[in-house]
């Protein structure tokens, strides 16, 4: 594997695709085009994964990454959010840095620890 570029979080997101694709699969038994994606997608995997171009597959990676990023923050705003039974996080319209209130205190104006916008939510 010397020289190769291996596994990252845009081949993880590859492979959790292509099983889930195959568990439906189980389901629509004459679909020959779910199939090709199926094959398709493992033939990508395999090729990013193997790939002796790695600043080629890094550009790509980073570009993944920065479009799931706002996703993933959002998820685990949501996680917390449903976690702690004391607090509520919001996430600051300007900066996306997360601020954390305690819940119960009906509307409440709330100022971002890292940029100083304000802004107003229900707690």
């Amino acid at each position: 594997m010397r020289g190769r570029y291996g596994d990252d979080g845009l081949n993880r997101f590859i492979m959790v695709t292509m099983y889930i694709l195959i568990f439906l699969s189980l389901f629509f038994r004459d679909n020959t085009l779910l199939y090709w994606v199926i094959l398709v997608g493992f033939m990508v995997h395999n090729f990013r994964f193997f790939s002796r171009n790695i600043s080629q597959r890094r550009k790509e990676n980073n570009f993944f990454l920065k479009v799931v990023r706002p996703l993933r923050s959002r998820w685990v705003v949501l996680k917390k959010n449903i976690n702690d039974r004391n607090h509520k996080v919001f996430i600051c319209p300007q900066c996306n840095g997360k601020v954390r209130i305690p819940k119960g205190h009906g509307k409440v104006a709330i100022t971002c620890p890292y940029c100083r916008h304000e802004f107003t939510k229900r707690s």
